[in-house]
């Protein structure tokens, strides 16, 4: 296991001819991924849950290889998406399984949450702006309302009643994906509501970690830009 991660990170992760091109594609297979997920999948009816899961597997392997992660970092991630990749396969066999269920959604938020903190860090870290540089800050914004949607969806199973959810359908995690996403943005449109002082909190921290990550990554983008305009001046 440790000779095949290793022959991966020298493949994708290290620095070389072609890298950022390696980078963009990276990238741009993870935004269609997200695309794709956030606003086809609440129309697709929830009985098709292959495309969940094969929208799960390429955004974890996409967004493994999305930035130059350390080694540490790679590690962790790789360990944590093989985990995710093996349960998701598992559940095609085990369709009935609530444990694996559960399993595959709690991993995937945690990756989710590891993925967009380490993607944040890299685009914050960057000596430059390049394309894909651009393409990483708005996944990370993508994955940010994702994970926090998930979040969302765990915070209700765990509290019942969290929030107060009209014409309720089977498929939970696409009503979830709405909310968070219109916390995330702060448009408010107030269909759905926090009833318990931490589903209030959660909501709270969402609108404003969303505008503050808007401000704090132009400001490091346009700083860079500006930076690298002059050097090369």
């Amino acid at each position: 296991m440790g000779k095949i991660k290793e022959r991966i990170r020298h493949r994708f992760i290290q620095s070389g001819p072609g890298r950022q091109l390696t980078l963009l594609r990276t990238n741009i297979i993870l935004l269609v991924a997200l695309l794709i997920m956030i606003f086809l999948m609440p129309v697709i009816p929830f009985e098709v849950r292959i495309l969940t899961r094969i929208l799960l597997i390429l955004v974890a392997i996409s967004g493994l290889f999305a930035a130059e992660f350390s080694r540490y970092t790679f590690r962790i991630l790789f360990v944590f998406a093989t985990g995710l990749i093996s349960v998701i396969v598992l559940g095609v066999f085990f369709e009935q399984s609530d444990l694996l269920r559960n399993l595959s959604f709690s991993l995937s938020t945690l990756f989710y949450i590891l993925i967009t903190i380490a993607l944040v860090t890299h685009v914050a870290g960057s000596k430059e702006v390049k394309s894909s540089t651009l393409l990483c800050a708005v996944n990370s914004y993508l994955l940010i309302g994702l994970s926090l949607s998930m979040i969302f969806v765990l915070l209700e199973l765990i509290i019942p009643g969290s929030f107060n959810i009209p014409d309720a359908d089977e498929n939970e995690f696409s009503t979830f994906l709405y909310y968070g996403f219109v916390t995330l943005t702060t448009l408010g449109y107030g269909d759905i509501l926090p009833l318990t002082p931490l589903a209030r909190s959660v909501a709270s921290f969402t609108a404003l970690f969303g505008q503050l990550y808007l401000v704090t990554i132009m400001a490091f983008l346009i700083g860079k830009y500006l930076n690298t305009k002059k050097q090369d001046s």
